[in-house]
């Protein structure tokens, strides 16, 4: 019951939040999710992404049970939010910068994921915001002969952002084990 209560409040929460991170977004000229965006479309993406971390923000409360790895998934919903920002507008900022964002994302999640518990889980949820917002095909279906290519052409657009964020979560497994087994030779001499 506290689980359901906690997911009703999170999703009013996360509906709540969309209010401001469209002005601080506005106020800051960011594209994406700032008001106009958010009226047009990308709530699909803010409202989703701001309700999971309004979740495992809530776990903080002595009443709801606290996720394994909150902070750390909490900062990686923060950078999807700012990937899924520069990667919408990726053709306008052109191919330099939308790889330079991707790199980030790599460095981002192997960080986090040197320190987490549930690192594949991280890796994901760093790239949920791009995930939602490419569920923007479901805002507008388009006719039932095309909408398997128009789904196909979005998912392809999201292998780029799963493999480099892939590559953090081996690149920080990777950290991980070197980290932890290090002392450890260390030690035997």
């Amino acid at each position: 019951m506290r689980t359901f209560i906690r997911s009703v409040i999170a999703v009013v929460a996360g509906f709540l939040l969309m209010w401001p991170l469209g002005y601080a977004y506005a106020a800051l000229g960011w594209p994406t999710f700032h008001v106009w965006g958010l009226m047009h479309g990308t709530f699909v993406a803010a409202w989703p992404t701001l309700s999971i971390l309004a979740f495992l923000a809530l776990g903080y409360l002595p009443l709801f049970r606290r996720t394994d790895d909150t902070a750390l998934l909490i900062a990686g919903l923060v950078w999807g939010l700012l990937l899924a920002t520069g990667f919408n507008i990726r053709h306008a900022l052109g191919f330099a910068i939308a790889y330079g964002l991707l790199s980030a994302t790599t460095v981002v999640v192997a960080v986090l994921c040197i320190f987490a518990k549930h690192r594949l889980r991280l890796a994901f949820l760093v790239i949920s915001p791009l995930v939602f917002l490419n569920l923007d095909i479901l805002l507008a279906p388009p006719a039932l002969e095309q909408f398997l290519s128009r789904a196909i052409f979005d998912l392809k657009a999201l292998l780029p952002p799963v493999a480099f964020s892939l590559a953090g979560y081996v690149l920080g497994s990777l950290a991980r084990i070197a980290i932890k087994r290090w002392p450890r030779t260390a030690a035997l001499h």
